[in-house]
């Protein structure tokens, strides 16, 4: 149920995103943080600036989902929610949690308080290089200022991987408690059968530059010919689509990349059952979809400034690339060999994180 410009009812915990424009991986961890809510009895709801995508209608339990509607950016909106933080509190409400890093700069835009914050990326992960101009320089001291006041003023401070609490704490004088995400889904009973002919590789994400799938490409076409036969699979769609189908097509392999598109819950199922080995060269703050692809008891290939690495140093089942597109390369060569040989997938899986221990840990450490 979405509700309008309706307001949160008086006892209810509220998480604030400041907007929902696409379904991804933050909405689904709002979406178990709900369900670890509902599983304990604790009446909640989200609010937002505006809902987008209807997010109620993702969700499998009842959801309210309130929107602020500010009718313009920016200062605006960081009033609007100085004005909803104030009213929570009146009402007598447990403490809100703001998600999202825009929150804290809001917040800390207009000297906002009584309130929580969990923020899962820094802005070296979101922004783009700053243009070197005067007004940009001020807008970024600007926004650097409020933000880290955001982050003082808050009560309780949490994120998703001790990198970001470092960053955190140079970048704002704050570490942050740490509680890594686990995924969606559930644990493999047992490892699907898969093709002995050729390694069957997945990626998924949107195809955008920064998720590196050019690094997969060009390391596949430049890999040793008389290695082990190969097939990737990209499963996702996004502004680069277009030029990855061209670049693979000038190396000499697109009859061995396959691009799906966006696909459905269930295509993607059968996606991971056929894979090998999961592909994942992009920094982010976590890297849901590596663990993502652990339950399903593929191998991955990750980036060491992912997140998620901190947690997966150790087992056969992972390689992690040293940062830069070279180490990417190197670190797929070595998995493609190491899939090859017997025995990698009847060693026993890392001890995983999940979603449910994840948001039974944020609801403690939240109060609620």
């Amino acid at each position: 149920m979405s509700v309008g410009d309706s307001f949160p009812a008086a006892g209810e915990a509220v998480i604030f995103q400041p907007e929902f424009v696409e379904f991804g991986g933050e909405e689904r961890v709002i979406l178990a943080l709900s369900e670890g809510l509902h599983a304990r009895g604790k009446p909640h709801c989200v609010l937002c600036y505006h809902d987008h995508i209807d997010l109620a209608r993702h969700a499998t339990l009842p959801l309210r989902v309130h929107q602020l509607r500010p009718e313009a950016g920016g200062p605006v909106k960081a009033w609007a929610l100085r004005a909803a933080l104030a009213r929570i509190r009146a009402m007598g409400s447990p403490l809100p949690a703001l998600f999202n890093i825009q929150s804290a700069m809001h917040a800390g835009l207009v000297g906002a308080r009584h309130f929580q914050l969990r923020i899962p990326d820094t802005y070296s992960l979101l922004s783009p290089a700053p243009q070197d101009t005067v007004g940009e320089r001020m807008r970024l001291r600007v926004r650097d200022w409020a933000t880290g006041r955001g982050v003082r003023a808050a009560q309780q401070l949490l994120t998703n991987t001790q990198a970001l609490s470092h960053e955190m704490h140079r970048l704002y004088g704050r570490r942050a408690q740490v509680h890594y995400l686990g995924g969606h889904g559930r644990i493999a009973g047992e490892l699907p059968l898969r093709s002995e002919q050729e390694v069957q590789l997945l990626s998924v994400c949107r195809l955008q530059a920064s998720k590196r799938i050019d690094w997969m490409l060009r390391a596949l076409a430049a890999g040793d010919p008389g290695g082990p036969r190969w097939r990737l699979h990209i499963a996702g769609k996004g502004p680069e689509g277009d030029a990855l189908q061209a670049l693979a097509a000038s190396l000499g392999i697109a009859d061995r990349v396959v691009f799906h598109g966006f696909v459905s819950d269930a295509r993607l199922e059968d996606l991971y059952r056929l894979a090998h080995v999961f592909l994942m060269p992009a920094r982010q703050g976590f890297g849901l979809p590596a663990i993502e692809a652990l339950y399903r008891r593929c191998a991955v290939v990750l980036n060491r400034e992912s997140g998620v690495s901190e947690i997966l140093e150790g087992t056969p089942w992972v390689l992690i690339a040293e940062p830069g597109e070279a180490g990417f390369a190197a670190a797929l060569q070595t998995m493609l060999r190491r899939v090859q040989r017997p025995g990698l997938f009847d060693r026993p899986l890392p001890t995983l994180p999940t979603m449910e221990r994840w948001a039974g840990e944020v609801i403690d450490a939240l109060g609620w």
